[in-house]
């Protein structure tokens, strides 16, 4: 999922000496020096197992209904009172395990600065979303969306060091906070023309897995997401072309991709020699693993857990099982919900087609979703630290959205109280599972 980023932070995360922190790294990165890590990397604990419950928090309600997940949830655990994980991770069955043998079931959230042209303009907002992260949000885990472009440029040829330093500079402080790291290549934000031929991996895929892997290839920290949200699909298209096209490429809308998350996998994992978990994620933007076994579409390389994104089908927990659940309870291979997130839209004064990150009965649903998960052991990565997505302004990136169930609605033209969104849901959850 792409977004915008909105320049302003305040204060609260002592996110100004984050920023000039940050900005020395990269002028190190620039100028050709060696960037240290940081220092205090000490990994402290193990995340805790699958619990049960629901994430309803406490408040009052604006209105007649019930406030899920009410705004005084807040972000003020003690982040020395949540779950840490350690690495390496491997994968036992439906379960990922990490160090000693202890279940990992990743909490986290996607920081998204690094995905974009702009990047640059985004580092210091980064580096206080990672940190709220950590300190705030009770996560174990942060996704970085990175851009193969960015790192390599749109034919796949060059190599920016000043990129590789901001990304060097992300992972460093975000271990240094006793987070897991999961390193994503997102295509989504490329122009148009260089869209139409990056909707699945292509030569610079691997180039750009090859350069990471040299860096992050043995951390037992950092996780692999290899391709985000695979898009060679139409509607109308079999569930064995969409299948075929995602496993082992082919041509697409005029453009011949030769080879697909099969080929991908396997030479990030033996010619890069990389030996951290993977995430990998489904065709069709990952909405669905729907279909996988029947087509034979499985991987055949070590360490995979499947990442479903924003799932495709009605808000319930039949739906979730026919889209991921199926291959945990078919002792399959373990799965996690990689981005999810729901909010409601920004008003408009015409109506406007429903988002898929909208649910009608969110209030209800969410929740429900939440302990579909814990029932499951399927961990959550939720997008974003965003006004109107999981928090109310950047003015507190511990301050998290919430939903009534009064006021709550997807239609943008008629919003008695907008601005709603699952944050305080999500956070509730963190605290609960892994606090």
């Amino acid at each position: 999922m792409a977004r915008a980023r909105l320049a302003g932070v305040a204060s609260g995360f002592g996110w100004r000496s984050v920023a000039a922190a940050a900005v020395l790294i990269l002028a190190a990165g620039v100028a050709g020096m060696v960037v240290p890590p940081v220092a205090g990397a000490a990994w402290a604990g193990m995340g805790t197992a699958v619990g049960a419950g629901t994430a309803v928090g406490a408040g009052t309600a604006v209105g007649a209904g019930t406030a899920v997940g009410a705004g005084r949830t807040t972000a003020g655990q003690s982040a020395a009172a949540c779950g840490r994980a350690v690495g390496p991770f491997r994968v036992s069955g439906t379960q990922v395990l990490g160090a000693g043998g202890r279940p990992f079931v990743s909490y986290g959230l996607t920081v998204a600065g690094l995905q974009g042209p702009d990047w640059t303009g985004s580092v210091a907002l980064d580096w206080a979303e990672i940190a709220a992260t950590a300190d705030q949000w009770c996560a174990n885990t942060v996704r970085l969306q990175l851009n193969q472009d960015d790192l390599l440029g749109p034919d796949g040829t060059g190599f920016s060091r000043a990129y590789m330093a901001a990304i060097e500079s992300e992972v460093s402080l975000a271990e240094s906070r006793h987070l897991v790291v999961v390193l994503n290549d997102e295509t989504n934000l490329a122009t148009p023309a260089e869209q139409k031929v990056q909707r699945g991996p292509t030569p610079g895929t691997e180039t750009f897995w090859k350069d990471l892997a040299a860096v992050y290839g043995h951390d037992p920290q950092v996780i692999f997401d290899l391709f985000n949200e695979p898009r060679m699909y139409s509607a109308g298209m079999s569930l064995a072309q969409e299948w075929q096209l995602w496993l082992d490429g082919g041509t697409y809308d005029g453009v011949y991709y030769p080879f697909g998350m099969a080929q991908l996998a396997a030479y990030v994992r033996t010619t890069a020699g990389a030996r951290n978990l993977f995430w990998i994620e489904g065709p069709n933007f990952s909405a669905s693993f729907a279909g996988m076994v029947q087509q034979h579409a499985l991987l055949h390389v070590s360490g995979v857990v499947y990442a479903v994104h924003h799932p495709a089908g009605p808000a319930d927990a039949g739906s979730w099982s026919d889209d991921f659940g199926y291959l945990i309870t078919a002792g399959v291979a373990p799965v996690v919900e990689g981005e999810w997130t729901n909010y409601e839209p920004a008003p408009t004064a015409s109506p406007t087609t429903m988002p898929t990150s909208c649910w009608p009965d969110a209030p209800a649903m969410v929740p429900a979703f939440l302990q579909y998960l814990t029932l499951y052991g399927v961990g959550l990565n939720a997008y974003t630290l965003q006004p109107g997505f999981l928090i109310r302004s950047y003015s507190n990136l511990a301050d998290p959205t919430t939903m009534n169930s009064a006021t709550w609605t997807c239609q943008s033209d008629s919003e008695p109280q907008p601005g709603q969104g699952a944050g305080s849901a999500v956070l509730a959850w963190f605290q609960q599972q892994n606090g």
